[in-house]
């Protein structure tokens, strides 16, 4: 767990003492496991590198630049909460903690077809959710939406990216969003 202890050292030397005892509760939350964590991070990074995936080799220094290069911007305190907010969605989507029935099942679906590759896009839905950006009914289409294409995946094979999906739906509404703009100076 190489790339785990490097992270665990560069995050002691880099964060105050508030910030390592907030980063030793995220740990605690994970239950000190290691590879869970790193898993966790993996999925984080696709967030924050819009859907690119960074290979075992590269993590630990993905993680250096990411966390360095928004230290600086947002401040430490800043980055531990986004960073605690994103792991309690990990965890909710890892270990099924979701109370609500609908939501529940379809997470059950996707990880039993070991989806893991859509954590990063979930991870974001839920974020959209938690902040009201979206209702009940948005997260219900979109884990649905998510489960077909888990779905789809399984029976025939095909090489469907689901940790660049949020990506590609982001691209969609933006371009969609230019297109309304257009036709309304034009």
């Amino acid at each position: 767990m190489q790339n785990m202890e490097m992270i665990n050292k560069f995050l002691e030397l880099t964060l105050s003492q508030e910030g390592l005892a907030f980063y030793l509760e995220i740990k605690k939350s994970f239950d000190y496991d290691d590879e869970l964590i790193l898993d966790f991070i993996k999925n984080y990074l696709i967030i924050r590198n819009n859907g690119n995936v960074p290979d075992e080799n590269t993590i630990y220094s993905e993680f250096v630049v990411y966390f360095t290069k928004f230290l600086q911007i947002q401040g430490e305190n800043k980055i531990l909460e986004q960073f605690a907010k994103y792991a309690s969605y990990y965890l909710m989507l890892k270990m099924e903690y979701v109370e609500n029935q609908d939501f529940a099942r379809s997470i059950s679906v996707i990880n039993a077809y070991e989806a893991y590759d859509a954590y990063p896009f979930l991870m974001e839905v839920l974020d959209d959710y938690k902040n009201n950006r979206i209702d009940d009914n948005a997260l219900i289409n979109m884990l649905n939406m998510v489960e077909e294409l888990v779905f789809k995946r399984h029976q025939t094979g095909e090489d469907v990216q689901l940790n660049t999906l949020g990506v590609q739906i982001n691209k969609m509404l933006f371009d969609a969003t230019k297109t309304q703009a257009k036709r309304r100076v034009g």
